[in-house]
This record gives structure tokens, C-alpha cells and sequence, in this order.
């Protein structure tokens, strides 16, 4: 396997991350100039925040507890790069990631459609989140 095929997987954790950091900012900065749209103020805004961030954290959770306990851990001795090669670890590492993007995205939405302080929270813990289970957590390099 090439040296790029190699890097693939660890990159695409990257571009993922940079997306929801975009798209977050990108949301942010559109509410504080109040540009797009903006739900009113009161109860059906903080019920539609607080609906899309329990979505994203039931998302994240689901990440964490279910599916990223059950990809492999790199034997000692093995290289992070042959690690990084095996279909199992490839196959299961993108559903932790792919459920995080869409967990802060669901957030991200959710602050950007109504402006709610609890939907800014979420989008910044499931940022963390997403950030703390990138390569390093499964390679232990």
C-alpha cells in the first residue's frame, strides 16, 4: 500500500474537523451580522435549540460508548502506518468520525437557526469531542 493510501484515513479526520470548524464559524458569524434565518424569540426557538442538541449529543454519545469501543487497537510493535491500513480499523473509525461531523453539524444548525446559548454550547463540547477522538485516540501513537 502507498504512502498516501496510508495517510488517508488520519486526513480525512482532518478535512472532517476543518469542515465543522467552517461551518460552525461560518454560522456564528452570520448570526452576530443577523444575516439568514433567524426564528423568533421564544419557546418554539429554545425547544427547536434544545431538540437539535440532544439529538447531536445522543449522536456523540452513541460515538463514544457504542461504536468507537469496538475499532481495534494497534498492537504493540505494529506501525501506525500498517495500523492505519487495515480494512477493520478503516471501516469502523469513519463511523465514530462521521457520527461526530454530524452531531456537531445537527448543533451547529441549531445555534444558527435560533441563536440560542444552549446550541452554541453543544456545537463547542461536540467540537472538543470531535477533536479528542481523532488519530492519536485510536493509534496511541
Amino acid at each position: 500500500m502507498t504512502t498516501t493510501a496510508r495517510a488517508t484515513l488520519p486526513l480525512l479526520h482532518r478535512f472532517l474537523g476543518i469542515g465543522m470548524l467552517v461551518l460552525s464559524a461560518t454560522f456564528a458569524v452570520l448570526r452576530y451580522f443577523d444575516i439568514g434565518p433567524v426564528l423568533p424569540e421564544g419557546r418554539v426557538s429554545f425547544v427547536l435549540a434544545c431538540l437539535l442538541s440532544a439529538i447531536g449529543l445522543v449522536l456523540a454519545t452513541i460515538a463514544v460508548l457504542v461504536v468507537k469501543p469496538r475499532v481495534p487497537d494497534r498492537p504493540a510493535g505494529q506501525p501506525v502506518e500498517q495500523y492505519w491500513a487495515t480494512p477493520a480499523v478503516g471501516m469502523r473509525v469513519v463511523n465514530v468520525w462521521f457520527l461526530l461531523e454530524g452531531a456537531g453539524t445537527l448543533a451547529a444548525i441549531g445555534y444558527y437557526l435560533t441563536g440560542q446559548p444552549v446550541a452554541a454550547a453543544a456545537t463547542a463540547l461536540l467540537l472538543m469531542v470531535f477533536w479528542t477522538c481523532g488519530p492519536n485516540a485510536f493509534a496511541k501513537a
